[in-house]
């Protein structure tokens, strides 16, 4: 019945929870919807805006600088007209260049009068000095002399660089005298007018409107920068190589296509503008050609940023972050109070099934620990009747054979050595379990007490007659502070391992004590590494995951706990064990670590 109740209640929270979530959900959808479609209204609207603008702006300065032209052009025409010109009245001639370029200045450098042989006749608004320098200089290689005087036309030029390294723009019209008779015209030399290409967008940039944050830029029909809002580029090709890899450098490649694209449309030309975005901004160039008496001459561009897009676009992302956050708090709300509602018939199920698994666990754990107990029972039981029988066993026969006492002794002996040490191990491991063992550190000369066992098993193992060998050749005294009774244990398991595994005939088992030379290991941090190394069977593939664990073993004599107590002592003194097979050879390695107090050369060491 409680079952049948909980269920109906998670039930029915369930689908509160869910019906929140859903009405939380379409607000949430058809708010951001919403937000889209008005952002990108808006957003629309604000470029359009922008765009309109900047074709509007080069519209207009396209014809102020045509009209500007246009002046400079008739003024150009009525001097090649002049009859002080035609008739090589220099003094009055020079007199109207002169007032040519008052009239123009704040467009053109200079004018020129060159004589049919490209000769310099006059320069505007110099001294007489200057012009006693100049005059005469033959210019007759440029074409803004060439072109009017072969084909009898205005001349345009494109970006031309002058002799002073100025790069500049000239138009050019020739000076045409016709004979009395009116049968033919004969070529006596041209007008030039003068202009720095950064005069023009000067002129250019003055007429903008300060408010829409444009710039301006200028080309001649050849794509050389007649004037930039970077200066560095003026007087280059702006397809050239120079000013393309500094596009490269600031543009994304898709931006630098894109302006490379809409700069190739221009030069054709026609009008018409482009986008561009740059790191998530954009701008508008608009463009429209300069034209001078319906001739294409300069192309005009207008780089508008979008500002008023940027801006429109934070404010609607205001919009949207405040309106996103009613949302969120309003479904924080909900589902708070469902979660409430939920937790509060939650939380007795939740409670019994906390108190269920702990009581799992327990129960598990108990488990666990009393097949661990029956199987160390069990396994200590059968390995304590071994001698026990034996003891009672040799007894027995001392009692009848008293004449065999010697022999019978040593058995006794012997199984009275394994019980203890049976016992020893048992009750060590009893105060592992319990973290019971203390050590009884002392100061003690470790290479001694490594030397007095190995000569302790090389005694037993030549009365047992076995063929082992036993190799230890030290290098230094090594002093440590530690128990010493518990270190000669860890050495007595690890030697009769290696002993226990090595063949009785040729076996050889080296033991090594080296101390850790590193530089940055300061004189009371040093510390011994122990090494017994046999050729014998080596460590079972099966044993060695758990070599160092209670009851790993293969051997039928012995229970598996020597490893276990050894790896216990080596830890409780900060040190670690740790064993692997050779790699070349048959036989294993185990290896201990251990802190040092300090080690000194046995050539220094005295007797």
């Amino acid at each position: 019945m409680l079952k049948n109740v909980r269920s109906s209640l998670s039930k029915t929270n369930f689908i509160i929870l869910v019906s929140i979530a859903i009405v939380a959900t379409i607000l949430s959808v058809f708010s951001y919807q919403y937000y889209t479609f008005t952002s990108t209204k808006i957003s629309d609207i604000a470029s359009h805006e922008v765009e309109t603008n900047a074709q509007i702006q080069v519209h207009d300065l396209s014809q102020i600088l045509s009209n500007k032209f246009e002046s400079l052009n008739n003024l150009l025409q009525t001097l090649a007209d002049s009859p002080a010109i035609h008739n090589n009245e220099y003094k009055r001639a020079y007199t109207i260049i002169n007032t040519r370029q008052q009239y123009s200045n704040q467009l053109t450098d200079f004018y020129m009068w060159l004589d049919k042989n490209g000769k310099m006749n006059w320069l505007s608004n110099i001294n007489q000095s200057t012009y006693d320098k100049y005059k005469g200089t033959d210019l007759s290689y440029r074409s803004y002399f060439t072109v009017p005087r072969d084909n009898h036309i205005a001349y345009y030029s494109t970006l031309l660089e002058s002799n002073d390294h100025v790069p500049r723009l000239y138009i050019s019209y020739p000076v045409i005298n016709t004979t009395a008779k009116g049968l033919s015209k004969v070529f006596t030399g041209v007008v030039v007018s003068s202009m720095r290409a950064t005069t023009l967008g000067h002129v250019l940039q003055h007429q903008l409107f300060p408010q829409f944050n444009s710039t301006v830029g200028l080309l001649d029909r050849k794509g050389m920068v007649l004037y930039s809002s970077t200066p560095s580029f003026i007087g280059k090709n702006v397809f050239g190589k120079e000013i393309q890899s500094t596009l490269s450098s600031l543009l994304p490649k898709e931006a630098k296509d894109s302006l490379n694209k809409i700069i190739n449309s221009s030069l054709d030309g026609g009008r018409g503008s482009g986008d561009i975005s740059v790191h998530g901004k954009s701008s508008t160039i608009s463009y429209e050609p300069v034209n001078i008496n319906g001739k294409y001459f300069l192309t005009l561009y207008i780089i508008a940023p979008h500002y008023l897009t940027s801006s429109v676009t934070g404010l609607i992302n205001q919009q949207k972050n405040f309106s996103t956050i009613i949302i969120i708090v309003i479904a924080a709300v909900g589902f708070g109070i469902a979660c409430l509602v939920f937790l509060w018939n939650k939380r007795l199920e939740t409670t019994v099934d906390k108190r269920t698994a702990e009581l799992k666990t327990v129960n598990e754990q108990l488990k666990i620990h009393d097949k661990m107990q029956k199987e160390f029972i069990n396994i200590a039981s059968h390995e304590i009747k071994t001698p026990t029988q034996a003891l009672l066993g040799y007894s027995e026969l001392l009692q009848r054979h008293p004449e065999k006492s010697e022999q019978i002794c040593d058995g006794i002996f012997r199984n009275a050595i394994r019980l203890q040490r049976l016992t020893n191990d048992i009750l060590d491991v009893t105060k592992i379990e319990s973290q019971t063992l203390k050590m009884d550190k002392e100061q003690f000369n470790l290479t001694n007490l490594i030397h007095t066992i190995v000569e302790d098993f090389k005694n037993d193992i030549q009365k047992k007659g076995n063929n082992i060998k036993l190799l230890y050749k030290p290098e230094c005294d090594i002093v440590l502070e530690a128990d010493k009774g518990r270190i000669v244990q860890v050495m007595s398991n690890i030697l009769s391992n290696a002993v226990k595994f090595s063949k009785k005939n040729g076996g050889i088992i080296s033991i090594d004590t080296k101390v850790q030379q590193n530089r940055n290991i300061i004189e009371s941090d040093k510390k011994v590494l122990v090494s017994v190394k046999d050729n014998g069977t080596g460590v079972d593939p099966d044993i060695k995951p758990r070599l160092f664990t209670k009851f790993a073993t293969k051997s039928e004599a012995g229970i598996g706990l020597g490893l276990f107590i050894s790896k216990s002592i080596i830890e409780a003194h900060n040190g670690t064990i740790w064993a692997e097979n050779n790699p070349d050879t048959a036989g294993a390695i185990f290896y201990f670590e251990l802190s040092i107090l300090s080690s000194t050369p046995l050539s220094t060491t005295k007797p």
